[in-house]
């Protein structure tokens, strides 16, 4: 998360954090949250080692909507929203840097979001997932050495804008169900899980070719960035990246140079795992030989955790290499004088591929076949080096076939551009083939020309 020291994660046993309170849960749920720089006293995290049965929670006690009266943390609390307005603070003594999880029990009829605020009250993570009923966590949110509070809100129902003169209403009232609010300071991460924060490139965690990371879309606006070495990467060589499903969340997967510049994104549907294939690491001189891996999902789902892989193979000649979005990155068709041949490669909604055929010494007749994958509507284009349109093809609607056959000049240069329209429904890239090929035109008789006939015999 932005605004945290990055600093090295201590290992500290689990602990179990709760608010320590005494007497029943009350009103004062009128309040609205406001900042204080006060943060109160903290209290001490208790240890128990060896993970020993939980001890009994204590009762929220109110008032508690800031942190100049939120309760002190000890092993647990169990509480109630006392309507609509009602907001339930409590402070957590933070040792030493590293991550929390905290959870949140769901509450029948009523819809929580649960939230980390530093010691000035400004939001760092928050997690509002699930409909009413439903639990709600942050299962690695960073902190730093210090005071945070954790606060437990209602999200108000929506209601239809009141007439004029109408009273808008205070919404539910009354003491909800309980709920129950539990904390765990968390040790150092496990060898190839995430460790926040990592939301950009300062901050990524460290990923490996040939070796699976986990990580998790804790919450609302969670990116998990990687940070991938390539400089051991021989010439030709490609990479596949491939992040397993996440339920109900539309994962969104992305990779940057060093610079920062996209090389490739995709974004999948609800409950769809994402890949992105044959991309070509970009080196460029005077820059980091890295490169980013960025993934992020809505809505944040803190219980399933995905699954990151990168491979590395040689990458075969009939296969698009990315990013190849515009001519200065095209994909060359052929590699000597062959007059037809095949490319492969993917698309997705948005997705533009550009491929060039080099110039022939005789004028030709250019003609292209494209087979669409299913779902994705693609449209194929032919244009001189010179900027001249040639033709396009774009008869057909999602998962059809295109072609489309042109005049080539002799000596002209053409660039292919393969375009797939955009999609307001996520859709993940899915496979294309190209097949080309070359004829060249034969040359028009000339008017007179050729032997003349013999004369009539006399």
């Amino acid at each position: 998360m932005r605004g945290l020291v990055a600093v090295a994660v201590v290992v500290v046993p689990a602990v179990a954090l709760a608010v320590a309170c005494g007497g029943g849960g009350g009103g004062g749920g009128g309040e609205r949250i406001r900042r204080d720089k006060d943060a109160g006293d903290a209290v001490a995290i208790v240890d128990r080692p060896g993970g020993g049965a939980a001890l009994d929670l204590a009762v929220e006690k109110e008032p508690n909507e800031d942190p100049a009266t939120a309760a002190p943390l000890g092993n647990g609390v169990r509480g109630a929203l006392d309507g609509e307005q009602d907001v339930d603070a409590f402070s957590l003594a933070v040792p030493a840097a590293g991550m929390v999880g905290i959870k949140v029990t769901g509450v029948a009829g009523v819809d929580l979001r649960l939230e980390l605020r530093d010691a000035h009250f400004a939001l760092v993570a928050a997690a509002d997932r699930g409909p009413a009923g439903a639990a709600e966590s942050l299962p690695n949110a960073p902190v730093d050495k210090g005071t945070f509070h954790v606060v437990v809100r209602e999200v108000p129902k929506k209601r239809k804008k009141p007439k004029k003169g109408e009273d808008a209403g205070m919404g539910r009232t009354g003491p909800s169900p309980a709920y129950e609010l539990t904390a765990t300071l968390l040790g150092a991460p496990a060898e190839g899980a995430e460790r926040e924060p990592n939301d950009d490139d300062g901050t990524a965690t460290e990923l490996a070719i040939a070796e699976s990371a986990t990580g998790w879309i804790g919450w609302g606006g969670d990116v998990d960035t990687w940070k991938l070495a390539i400089e051991a990467l021989a010439e030709g060589n490609g990479l596949d990246l491939a992040v397993t499903s996440v339920e109900g969340s539309a994962l969104t997967l992305e990779v940057t140079d060093a610079a920062g510049r996209t090389l490739m994104k995709t974004t999948g549907g609800v409950g769809e795992a994402v890949s992105l294939t044959s991309l070509a690491p970009r080196l460029v001189a005077g820059e980091a030989a890295v490169h980013h891996v960025r993934i992020s999902g809505k809505p944040a789902n803190p219980e399933d955790p995905y699954t990151l892989t990168v491979a590395t193979r040689l990458l075969d000649l009939d296969e698009e290499a990315e990013p190849n979005d515009r001519t200065s990155q095209s994909n060359g068709l052929r590699f000597g004088v062959e007059d037809q041949g095949a490319m492969r490669g993917k698309a997705g909604p948005g997705d533009k591929d550009v491929f060039s055929l080099s110039a022939s010494t005789a004028a030709m007749t250019l003609d292209l076949a494209l087979d669409a994958p299913p779902g994705i509507d693609l449209a194929i284009s032919a244009t001189a080096e010179s900027g001249v349109a040639l033709g396009k093809a774009d008869r057909g609607g999602a998962g059809a076939a295109e072609s489309l056959s042109v005049p080539v000049p002799a000596g002209t240069m053409v660039y292919l551009e393969l375009s797939a329209r955009p999609d307001k429904t996520p859709r993940a890239s899915a496979p294309y083939a190209l097949r080309w090929s070359l004829t060249e035109v034969a040359a028009a008789p000339v008017p007179g020309g050729g032997d003349d006939p013999l004369p009539p015999e006399e």
